[in-house]
């Protein structure tokens, strides 16, 4: 429970432009994104070495193992802000590419 409630509120400080905030219970919470990116950010989570479920175009379920220690939880904490930063830029070119296509 110790874990979880470091998540959470590790979440909660967590100032991203793609960020919306975090629900859930102990370990099992789910990110909410502003916008259908929860592939680009379960990518570039999977792309840093974090596993995460994109549940919904706007969420991504963290389901760590149980085990997990506060020093994990930080090393994830710290690393989110680059991995969002990653999944914007993504996501970006992505729409950029759809537009593109739609103009042609």
């Amino acid at each position: 429970a110790v874990v979880g409630q470091q998540l959470a509120d590790g979440l909660a400080g967590l100032s991203h432009p793609l960020l919306l905030g975090a629900r859930g219970r102990g370990l099992w919470l789910a990110i909410l994104l502003d916008g259908p990116v929860a592939g680009a950010v379960e990518a570039a989570c999977r792309d840093a070495g974090y596993l995460v479920n994109a549940v919904q175009p706007d969420a991504i379920r963290l389901a760590p193992p149980l085990i997990l220690t506060s020093a994990q939880a930080s090393a994830f904490l710290a690393a989110l802000p680059a991995i969002l930063d990653q999944a914007a830029e993504h996501a970006a070119a992505r729409d950029s590419a759809r537009s593109v296509r739609q103009e042609a």
